[in-house]
């Protein structure tokens, strides 16, 4: 019996999911990539995640949305539960956090399929060297995202990001890149070489736990967390946030 397992992780905001549309756009995707004869509604999704808000009372927390296929019997189960959740503390927003590279290469990166063994290793890889996140290095020695979270680099007025078809396409990524179109950043996307790091001003991941998360350090090479350019797209990220949550 073979078994896939694709997921979404939503961050719920005063009873509300935070961006709603795209993950169950990104979800759909998902399974249309494993079966394309697998069909969900946007209604039943919706309804999966607000009935999970209930019936465990959450008003701040992650939702896991998963669905479990069988390739056997061509069935397919879905879970909807509450998952532990892992924010950022105002000081860490504050002076950034540590980072380190890791090899790694996603062979379908747009796809969101569990990966126990993975996770386990690059977890106890994250523990074990006492950093925030890590960070992905492919066999060109190109930077392509985190392994919970995308990576941008800025660069006076650029925001640069690793190429789409490399990374997962996170749905904060997508809003932080509008944002930072809108208030005047030059959006590039680039192979950016490991060795080519330490000319970029600042950095910072981002994610449905982090949102925009100052990087402090890439291995040894360090970044400046009070770069004004990336404190003003942290502001109006976040009030993008409050906007799509009705606040």
């Amino acid at each position: 019996m073979s078994k896939i397992t694709s997921y979404e992780v939503i961050r719920i905001i005063n009873r509300k999911p935070l961006f709603l549309n795209d993950h169950f756009a990104r979800f759909e995707n998902t399974l249309a990539s494993v079966d394309s004869h697998i069909k969900v509604e946007n209604i039943q999704f919706g309804s999966m995640l607000y009935k999970c808000i209930s019936d465990n009372n959450i008003e701040n927390g992650n939702i896991k949305v998963e669905a479990v296929y069988d390739d056997c019997n061509q069935s397919i189960e879905y879970v909807c539960h509450e998952i532990p959740h892992h924010y950022p503390t105002p000081e860490q927003y504050k002076i950034g956090v540590p980072t380190k590279t890791f090899a790694y290469e996603r062979q379908n990166p747009h796809n969101k399929i569990w990966n126990q063994n993975l996770r386990d290793t690059v977890d106890k890889f994250i523990a074990d060297n006492k950093i925030f996140e890590a960070i992905y290095v492919n066999s060109n020695n190109k930077v392509t995202e985190g392994t919970r979270s995308n990576i941008f680099f800025i660069s006076d007025g650029n925001l640069v990001s690793a190429l789409e078809k490399d990374i997962l396409k996170g749905v904060t990524r997508k809003y932080i890149i509008d944002t930072a179109k809108r208030i005047g950043f030059n959006y590039l996307e680039k192979d950016i070489d490991l060795s080519e790091i330490s000319s970029y001003d600042a950095a910072f991941i981002s994610g449905t736990s982090p949102k925009i998360l100052p990087i402090a350090a890439i291995d040894n090479v360090r970044f400046d967390v009070e770069n004004e350019k990336l404190r003003l797209l942290m502001q109006k990220f976040n009030e993008v946030v409050n906007q799509n949550i009705g606040q």
